[in-house]
């Protein structure tokens, strides 16, 4: 069974993340975990991840989830999750 969102990044998202992996083997593994959460419930309807809807949007979609350190900034479009940024929450805001 396929998943029912696909998952998509930007050049700007993969820039992000591949600064921040530089050293953290880790870090991809888990990316996948969360790509794999994403793709099933980007809207949180189970309320089991730690995602915000984005106020004061421009487009309506606008979602960020809290993983570990790291904020995840990302729209959502019929069936695709875009991934647009990955930064340390102390350079999220």
């Amino acid at each position: 069974m396929t998943p029912p969102f696909r998952v998509l990044t930007t050049p700007s998202f993969e820039r992000d993340f591949r600064k921040t992996a530089k050293g953290n083997q880790g870090l991809e593994k888990a990316l996948e975990g969360l790509i794999e959460v994403l793709s099933q419930d980007p809207y949180n309807r189970s309320g089991r991840h730690p995602t915000k809807k984005l106020t004061g949007a421009q487009v309506g979609g606008q979602w960020r989830i809290r993983w570990r350190e790291y904020r995840l900034r990302y729209d959502i479009y019929a069936t695709d999750v875009v991934l647009h940024s990955f930064r340390h929450r102390k350079e999220a805001y």
